[in-house]
């Protein structure tokens, strides 16, 4: 009775944090080895719990993330500062809200190329690529899917808006090709998978990141992305799946390539294709989010950091 009423004392177990929080057993593992925070108590069994004032932190620091704060950074902010930023609604890093969003909806669904184009390297301009992807593509990309899905916008009009974003992103990438950089990402799709967007998507934030996109196009066979990732010596390959592609399909495929793939490369899975996959994948970093895509790079920094000193 004491040693439960101890525990009970001590924090929430991991599980519990996930869900009071948003945030995934796994981020919080990364979080904790890479940045030092948070710093569970152990119980008896060697299980973490967290204290009642490090979740109300984490949640705070997930609520400033969904604005688009980098996690990094507000890791590395006291009490205070976290306080002062949360209180901040700055109208540059803000998610657009629903009546921005219909403004947005309405030029897709008017095929109002112009006024988009003018809109998106405005908001690109004033926000940066990384905060312009997770605040506006996103969230946009997802109102036109609903849209779509109540047959409030044709194929069309989705397929017009995804070549007009393709273009814009392509345009803009030309001209911040890296010459290098780690680590080295391979971004393909499985066969089957003809949406490139998410690909785009990614490549913008591994070059953002200092990282090196390895571009091979989609509807890759499994046997070919692994002799692509060994002849192009990559660290990682980054699959994109989008709502068209079989949940189950895609666990199937990256259970087959993780299990392909040689040991020392990672893989990392993204798209709106993989949000119902909700058993983890053993091997396979999963993001759901953009912001996830952060952690799977936090992880492999962080083997990597392990390899080189021994």
């Amino acid at each position: 009775m004491h040693a439960s009423t101890k525990n009970a004392a001590a924090g929430l177990p991991i599980a519990s944090v996930e869900r009071e929080t948003g945030l995934s057993k796994d981020t919080l593992r990364v979080w904790e080895r890479r940045y030092g925070f948070p710093t569970p108590e152990r119980d008896a069994n060697g299980e973490r719990l967290y204290a009642p004032m490090q979740i109300r932190r984490l949640a705070q620091i997930k609520r400033l993330m969904d604005r688009g704060h980098r996690p990094g950074k507000l890791l590395a902010l006291d009490e205070a500062a976290l306080l002062a930023l949360d209180e901040t609604r700055s109208a540059t890093f803000a998610t657009p809200d629903e009546q921005q969003l219909d403004v947005w909806l309405r030029w897709v669904k008017t095929h109002d190329s112009d006024a988009l184009q003018r809109q998106f390297y405005r908001e690109m301009a004033k926000r940066g690529m990384s905060n312009f992807v997770q605040d506006i593509v996103a969230p946009l990309i997802s109102r036109v899917g609903e849209a779509w899905s109540r047959n409030e916008l044709g194929i069309f009009e989705e397929h017009l808006f995804s070549q007009h974003l393709e273009k814009l992103f392509r345009t803009v990438l030309s001209n911040m090709a890296p010459q290098g950089g780690s680590p080295r990402v391979l971004l393909t799709t499985l066969s089957g998978e003809e949406h490139t967007l998410g690909l785009l998507m990614v490549e913008a934030l591994l070059v953002v990141e200092d990282a090196y996109p390895v571009l091979l196009g989609p509807q890759t066979p499994i046997d070919e992305i692994v002799r692509a990732a060994q002849i192009k010596q990559v660290d990682a390959v980054c699959l994109s799946f989008s709502t068209a592609y079989s949940p189950a399909l895609a666990a199937q495929g990256l259970r087959d390539l993780r299990r392909m793939l040689p040991e020392g490369i990672d893989l990392w899975a993204g798209g709106y294709g993989v949000k119902p996959i909700r058993k983890p994948i053993e091997g396979v970093c999963l993001i759901p989010e953009f912001q996830d895509f952060f952690d799977c790079l936090a992880n492999w920094q962080i083997k990597r950091g392990a390899k080189v000193g021994g």
